[in-house]
């Protein structure tokens, strides 16, 4: 059995170039009672433009804030298997629940050096390993049933977060016992719609009480009901969210709303412009007030 629920990709907070311990803590316990917990250091995370020893020092702050009733899922892409593996045993020694592993994403990646490099992290933990079937970043499109061959050979490969588009996917590895979580905030209902596991998209953390509501009514089948949830109190945000700048867009509605101190971003990425920050503040209070009507 895999990982299921509400597992929101995170936003690293940082201050002056550093982990905001402050900020953190108020975002986790903004998630707390409404999420199951919550994936730490992916893409919406930063880690890419972090080194790995300070993907360690915040992974273990994180996971010795968070309330032991949360799940934790710790990203480890790299491109160095050697690095995944440490960040990955790291993790594990620090109470996650899983590690998240996306393809490497500069040389070429083939079926079976895939494997090779899934097969060293794999080996190196106890705990779940969620495969993250993300083609944009990684360049490489996962198929199905390759994806079905490796959970026969990884011990610890139960769970994939699904960002390709091609939800055809979803029933094939749910009937063959995989369990699958929403990877994209764009199609966010058509993945809840598909039958997905859970989610670890952003909007369940910008709306944790709304998206738990949602995603209730989903599992309960009603689904007109749960889009109606969804349209009134997450879609006037999502509007104005943005497709490729969600990170730098993502904190300045936490900083507007005084989740963050800071909405500062790492290099290459930059900060949104007084004029979309207006946006975002529009959006957010748009969907906050319909979702208490």
């Amino acid at each position: 059995m895999g990982l299921t629920g509400l597992l929101p990709v995170i936003p690293t907070p940082f201050r002056d170039g550093a982990f905001d311990p402050v900020s953190f803590g108020r975002m986790v316990e903004r998630m707390r009672g409404h999420l199951d917990g919550y994936t730490l250091l992916g893409s919406t995370g930063e880690a890419p433009s972090m080194t790995t020893a300070e993907r360690m020092a915040i992974a273990e702050q994180a996971l010795a804030m968070t309330p032991p009733e949360m799940t934790v899922v710790v990203g480890v892409t790299h491109t160095s298997v050697a690095d995944s593996v440490a960040l990955a045993r790291h993790a594990e020694a620090h109470g996650a629940k899983g590690v998240m592993c996306a393809m490497p994403y500069y040389f070429a990646n083939a079926a079976g050096g895939m494997l090779a490099y899934l097969r060293q992290v794999d080996a190196a933990i106890g705990i779940d390993l969620v495969l993250y079937d993300n083609p944009v970043a990684s360049r490489t499109v996962l198929p199905a049933d390759t994806v079905l061959g490796w959970a026969d050979r990884l011990d610890h490969l139960s769970t994939v977060k699904l960002t390709d588009h091609d939800l055809a996917k979803v029933p094939v590895w749910r009937e063959a016992g995989l369990t699958v979580l929403a990877g994209d905030d764009p199609i966010i209902f058509r993945y809840l719609a598909a039958g997905v596991d859970g989610a670890m998209v952003i909007v369940p953390m910008l709306f944790p009480a709304t998206f738990r509501r949602c995603f209730d009514l989903v599992r309960a089948g009603e689904l007109a009901d749960a889009f109606a949830v969804l349209s009134a109190g997450v879609l006037p945000f999502s509007h104005v969210f943005g497709i490729g700048d969600e990170i730098a867009t993502t904190k300045a509605i936490l900083e507007a709303i005084g989740v963050f101190d800071s909405a500062e971003v790492r290099p290459p990425l930059v900060g949104v412009d007084a004029a979309r920050r207006e946006l975002l503040v529009l959006g957010y209070e748009l969907a906050a007030r319909a979702a208490v009507a």
